[in-house]
């Protein structure tokens, strides 16, 4: 029976494990990222104390996915800039692992970013994953209905969230939810990793 329910500080470790462990365009990406406390702290944790609607899905009480959101984005930018001399100061002195593939993805983040849309129409954002063992079983679905009414709740006009198009599982289940194409625009980004440029896009909804 899955059980969706709000995002916890606590669940931060349960997230970051799977988000790490999809981060490569759906598959585990320790050789692009190595560290996984160090994917948590930048772009997990932001989330879970600033952001708004996050939810995680359980199965027996195992957290096997999760939803993060945020209904602007400038409360998340405040929270990790109150910590990044911290987590720099950590990285530097190696409490992550090897500093170099690190610098690099966050460098390659700042010079390839992907589509969006406006954000005075789409303010709210989200990123979502399942535990590959759990896929094709209701919980990608269960979590996006229940943000997108935590949303509507919230007064919330419009969302957008990024994917690939490589993606089509994901963008399958958006599609089904009255999400549309906004934009999309080839990437470098993913090159290193996967040997050639990808199609990010961006996906866009009104909530009404």
């Amino acid at each position: 029976m899955v059980q969706v329910r709000p995002a916890k500080e606590e669940d931060l470790a349960e997230i970051a494990r799977l988000s790490h462990e999809t981060l490569l365009l759906g598959r585990e990406g320790k050789a692009v990222f190595p560290s996984r406390e160090l994917w948590g702290e930048l772009f997990v944790a932001p989330y879970l104390r600033r952001g708004c609607c996050a939810l995680v899905a359980e199965v027996e009480g195992e957290v096997l996915g999760y939803i993060l959101g945020a209904c602007a984005t400038f409360p998340l930018g405040l929270d990790l800039v109150s910590r990044l001399p911290l987590v720099l100061l950590r990285l530097l002195l190696g409490r992550y692992g090897p500093i170099l593939p690190h610098l690099l993805y966050l460098l390659r983040l700042l010079l390839y970013p992907g589509p969006k849309a406006p954000r005075g129409r789409y303010p709210a954002h989200l990123h979502i994953a399942v535990d590959p063992k759990a896929r094709g079983k209701g919980l990608g679905k269960a979590l996006l209905s229940a943000f997108l009414e935590c949303l509507k709740v919230r007064g919330i006009k419009g969302v957008q969230l990024s994917t690939t198009r490589a993606n089509e599982t994901a963008r399958k289940l958006y599609r089904s939810l009255g999400f549309r194409l906004y934009a999309k625009k080839a990437s470098p980004f993913w090159a290193p990793y996967r040997g050639r440029p990808v199609i990010h896009e961006v996906w866009v909804r009104e909530l009404g």
